[in-house]
């Protein structure tokens, strides 16, 4: 009886946990290349302006490169020597939002003469609230406690954080950050930085078409991730 009564106190705990869905802060898709380009010409420059103006109404020039941007929506699109980078803030659909970076790189890809293989970057950041007087520093510092020594040479530890690193037999690797947001320490922060090895990708289609599942991917992995800690 005693056992049943630990089990049921143990499954009543789980079920009295709430947890709020993965929402993205930020999500970016870039394509690297292998060998660095030239620096981005004055003439170039000028063709992705005539592009891309209408969706980035602000451009900025970088070191070998230049920056498009449209602040209210938070939205930026990078292109350098080495990369081809969308970036989007607060998406409110993250598959809307990787659909619009497609349209971007088809315009801007055939102007840089830029040919494949695409090397694929995701990074997607975001938070996961937490309900029901559960503690992101709580949940984490469980997971990695820190030493007593550790504390008497750096004072006492506030908060932890976890990261773990995965990677599939097809050579694509998922680093993954979790801690409590600093600004509101009663939700999850969670970053998904995902990269491709090997080969990389024959098409931007099929750049992108990864780009699209990896999203999906880092949205489930991380409310899958934090529900687990925080059950456990």
């Amino acid at each position: 009886m005693h056992a049943f009564t630990a089990r049921y106190a143990a499954c009543r705990r789980r079920w009295i946990i709430r947890l709020g869905p993965f929402s993205f802060l930020k999500l970016s898709v870039g394509l690297y290349r292998a060998v660095p380009a030239a620096p981005v010409s004055a003439n170039v420059q000028g063709d992705l302006l005539r592009e891309l103006h209408r969706d980035y109404p602000s451009l900025q020039q970088i070191p070998g490169g230049v920056l498009f941007s449209d602040p209210p929506k938070g939205r930026m699109l990078l292109i350098d020597q080495t990369k081809v980078e969308s970036v989007e803030n607060s998406p409110n659909s993250p598959f809307e939002a990787i659909d619009r970076m497609r349209s971007d790189f088809h315009k801007s890809i055939p102007l840089l003469e830029y040919p494949p293989p695409f090397h694929v970057k995701i990074e997607g950041a975001g938070t996961i609230q937490a309900m029901e007087g559960l503690n992101p520093t709580q949940v984490l510092m469980e997971h990695a406690p820190p030493q007593e020594s550790w504390t008497m040479l750096a004072g006492s530890c506030t908060f932890a954080g976890i990261r773990y690193i995965f990677r599939t037999e097809d050579g694509f690797q998922r680093d993954v950050h979790i801690e409590p947001l600093f600004a509101q320490p009663d939700k999850f922060y969670v970053m998904v930085l995902s990269m491709a090895s090997g080969a990389g990708a024959a098409s931007l289609d099929q750049a992108m078409d990864r780009a699209r599942q990896e999203t999906e991917v880092i949205e489930r992995l991380s409310d899958r991730v934090v529900s687990d800690l925080s059950q456990s």
